[in-house]
C-alpha cells in the first residue's frame, strides 16, 4: 500500500490517491472488493458469461456515480447467468437421457419443471447436476478451485404435484377450507436431498433403463 494509505476506524482502507475504499476482514470484504473492481473495470462484464453492462453505467460516462445501482448489476446479472446455464445444462440432459420434461418458471431463486411421473426421480437428479456443473463454472471462473458439498447440490429439490411453496403445505385458506389431501385427494410431495436422490435413481443414474 501507498504511504499515504489511511486505515479509518469504520474499517476500510482508504487511499486518497483514487478515492478507493478496500474492504479489509473476512470474505465477506473479499467479495465486495470484487464487486467494486467488476463494477470499476473499464468495461465491466459479469464474471460467468461474460455479459456486458449497459455504456449509458460504464465508468467513461459516469465516472464513479452510481456505484449502488452498478455493484447491483454485477449481483443481479450474475444471477441471470446462472439461471442460463441451468436452463441449457437442464435442456441436454433432457434430451440426452430421453428425460421427458420442460421448464415451467422461474420464481426468485426456483426453478421449476414439469415432469412426466415415471421420469420425476431422474429429472431431480438432473437438477442435482445441474447445479454441480454451473456452481463448478462460476468458482473456476472465479478463480476458486474448490466446492464445498454443501454448495455443490441443492439441500433439497421439490417433486410435487401442485404449485406451492413447500411440499407438505396444505393450503389451507378461507376459501380453502378443507386443505388440498382432504379437499381435492392431493397427497403432500417430496423434499429429497442428493442422498435420497441416488437412492431412487439406482445410485445416481440417469439412464431409463437404471431408473
Amino acid at each position: 500500500m501507498e504511504g499515504d494509505d489511511e486505515i479509518e476506524d469504520s474499517g476500510f482502507i482508504f487511499t486518497t490517491t483514487d478515492e478507493r475504499r478496500i474492504w479489509i476482514g473476512g470474505s465477506e470484504s473479499y467479495m465486495f472488493n470484487k464487486l467494486e473492481d467488476i463494477a470499476l473495470s473499464s468495461k465491466p462484464r459479469t464474471p460467468a458469461l461474460e455479459c456486458r453492462i449497459s455504456r449509458a453505467l460504464e465508468p467513461k460516462a459516469v465516472d464513479k456515480n452510481f456505484m449502488t445501482s452498478r455493484i447491483n448489476w454485477v449481483v443481479q446479472s450474475s444471477a441471470v447467468d446462472f439461471l442460463h446455464l441451468m436452463l441449457v445444462c437442464m435442456k441436454w440432459l433432457f434430451t440426452e437421457f430421453n428425460i421427458q420434461g420442460r421448464f415451467s418458471i422461474s420464481i426468485h431463486d426456483e426453478v421449476r419443471y414439469l415432469v412426466k411421473s415415471e421420469d420425476r426421480y431422474r429429472a431431480a437428479l438432473a437438477l442435482q447436476i445441474t447445479n454441480l456443473l454451473t456452481r463448478s463454472f462460476f468458482t473456476s471462473k472465479l478463480e476458486m478451485h474448490d466446492l464445498p458439498q454443501s454448495v455443490a447440490f441443492f439441500s433439497s429439490v421439490d417433486v410435487d404435484t401442485v404449485l406451492r411453496k413447500e411440499v407438505h403445505m396444505d393450503s389451507v385458506t378461507p376459501s380453502n377450507p378443507h386443505g388440498l389431501e382432504k379437499g381435492y385427494g392431493i397427497s403432500p410431495g417430496e423434499a429429497l436431498d442428493i442422498f435420497e436422490i441416488l437412492r431412487k435413481t439406482n445410485g445416481g443414474q440417469l439412464s431409463e433403463k437404471t431408473a
